[in-house]
C-alpha cells in the first residue's frame, strides 16, 4: 500500500481559467508545488500533474495539466491534497 502525505486543502477556485486554490501549512512547499509535480486530490487520489504554480496572499495557486475552464475543476472543491512519501 502506498503512503501519502497531506498538503492542503482546495478551498476554492479562482478565474475562469481553471486555476484552483489550495491552504496548505506544509513546511516544505517549495519542493511540492513545483511544475510538473504530481499530485494526488481526494480519497481516490485522483493523480494531476502540476502545470503552473504561484503564491498568492496565504494560498497556493495552480492550474492542472488539461484543465482550462472553472467547470472542469470545480468537483475539486473541498478536497485534500496529497503527494505520495
Amino acid at each position: 500500500m502506498e503512503e501519502y502525505i497531506y498538503i492542503g486543502k482546495i478551498v476554492n477556485t479562482h478565474g475562469i481559467k481553471g486555476e484552483i486554490r489550495i491552504l496548505s501549512d506544509f513546511e516544505k512547499k517549495d519542493s511540492v508545488f513545483v511544475v510538473g509535480m504530481p499530485i494526488y486530490i481526494g480519497r481516490k487520489k485522483e493523480k494531476e500533474i502540476i502545470k503552473i504554480y504561484r503564491h498568492h496572499k496565504n494560498f497556493e495557486m495552480i492550474t492542472m495539466e488539461g484543465y482550462n475552464d472553472i467547470n472542469e475543476v470545480l468537483k475539486y472543491k473541498g478536497l485534500y491534497v496529497y503527494i505520495k512519501k
